[in-house]
């Protein structure tokens, strides 16, 4: 197999769809990540996101593996229940418009057309 430079492509760039519905029967750790990497939980971009391990393996590794019904709580709590009482925060990640950058430069403008109108006016009363 022949790469066009001396690194091979990576997949962790691929756009991540989204498991099975919250209600699915016996959810797993694999699915909440689904969740989180397809973009659902609104916090993330949709993009796979490869980790050094996966959710759920230290409380597996400890004798307290997550039930499904632990999980199911954890998937509602992050796709619904997150955002119920406030809305979902806009940003450049998730393609909508931040109106910081452009309240910021209209200051600016603002602020620079005052100050220059305050010399002028200065210099002309003298």
């Amino acid at each position: 197999m022949a790469y066009d430079t001396d690194i091979p492509p990576h997949l962790s760039a691929q756009r991540a769809d989204p498991p099975a519905p919250v209600d699915a029967d016996k959810p797993n750790t694999a699915m909440l990540k689904g969740d989180i990497d397809s973009g659902r939980s609104g916090d993330k971009v949709e993009v796979f996101d490869p980790g050094m391990a996966m959710l759920g393996t230290c409380e597996e590794a400890g004798g307290n593996a997550l039930s499904p019904k632990d999980i199911a709580r954890a998937r509602f709590a992050e796709i619904k229940e997150r955002w119920r009482l406030s809305p979902r925060k806009p940003g450049y990640a998730h393609d909508r418009a931040d109106p910081t950058l452009a309240l910021y430069i209209g200051f600016i403008g603002v602020a620079g057309v005052g100050l220059s109108a305050a010399i002028w006016l200065v210099r002309a009363g003298a």
